[in-house]
């Protein structure tokens, strides 16, 4: 990219991501329109309006779980003469392979589901020899090359990468079933429940549904707050993808560089919890997310939910 270009991008997207597209390369002149990846009419015509060589997006997004279809996005981007880049990392290369639906260069934050553990930082890129041989030289410059330990953590992980998605689509389908029918909560964000708006695109393009979902509690932060200090097996932080469960709130974490009115256009509602289903036992884990919706339904008899 270079000062006077604009990227378009999706509006469900990392917080880090969108605050490196807006502060960062935005204080060097390239652009960033926000679209909604689902609405092809849009990203359309965005891509017609300002002529942007690269159309960012991720597969499954960071917080709200909204599922892009790949090749639909490739085929709008390919026909403006753009590429297509795609963060795979909530979908990781076992449940979904971009290249194979059209994307020209792929990244996934090996911290997560290829490492498995929550033990090492770490990212890939992936794409085809002539875009990775012009990648290398930025890379190399800016210091992104993986200590030894690193990649042998990640290599250490990928064995275990089939059997862990399994198991943590299946808890996750599970669980994101059973929160939908609990008074306290709004709604339930999983590719996997057939009333999802990403169903269909998931079943097409996922292998499995994945280990992560979003739900949003009634009461606000402060139900938030109260439902993740009362649990005892899911850990509070901001990563993902470990064998541990691990659940936060992004307008507080991962989110935390939007304003309340960045965080409304990218559908982050107050009450909005993300977990990355764990590899524990799911009865162990629905005991635990009670012990948290039940902290919850208190802040609301309290009169509580500070929005």
């Amino acid at each position: 990219m270079h000062a006077g270009q604009t990227i378009v991008a999706t509006q469900a997207l990392y917080g880090t991501t969108r605050d490196l597209l807006v502060r960062i390369l935005g204080g060097l002149g390239v652009a960033t329109e926000f679209v909604d990846p689902t609405d092809l009419v849009a990203v359309e015509a965005a891509m017609a309006k300002t002529g942007a060589p690269v159309l960012y997006v991720e597969t499954v997004s960071n917080p709200t779980i909204v599922v892009s279809d790949i090749a639909a996005l490739a085929a709008i981007a390919h026909s403006h003469g753009a590429l297509l880049l795609v963060d795979n990392t909530f979908a990781s290369p076992f449940a979904c392979r971009p290249i194979e639906w059209g994307a020209d260069l792929v990244m996934h934050s090996a911290t997560k589901y290829l490492s498995g553990h929550a033990d090492v930082l770490a990212g890939v890129v992936v794409g085809s020899s002539e875009r990775i041989d012009a990648l290398r030289p930025i890379l190399v410059d800016v210091g992104a090359a993986l200590a030894p330990l690193a990649a042998f953590l990640v290599l250490r992980g990928l064995p275990t990468l089939s059997l862990r998605m399994q198991r943590h689509s299946e808890t996750a389908l599970d669980l994101a079933a059973w929160l939908e029918g609990q008074d306290n909560v709004e709604r339930v964000f999983y590719p996997g429940l057939p009333f999802d708006p990403g169903h269909e695109i998931a079943k097409r393009q996922l292998d499995v549904f994945g280990g992560m979902l979003a739900f949003e509690l009634k009461g606000g932060r402060e139900a938030g707050r109260a439902f993740l200090d009362a649990m005892q097996i899911a850990e509070r932080t901001a990563s993902l993808g470990a064998v541990r469960t691990i659940t936060t709130h992004p307008p507080s974490t991962t989110h935390r560089q939007l304003d309340a009115a960045a965080l409304a256009a990218s559908g982050i509602a107050a009450g909005l919890l993300r977990c990355s289903v764990g590899l524990e036992d799911v009865e162990d884990l629905r005991e635990d997310f009670e012990r948290g919706l039940d902290a919850a339904r208190a802040t609301l008899a309290k009169g509580g939910g500070a929005k």
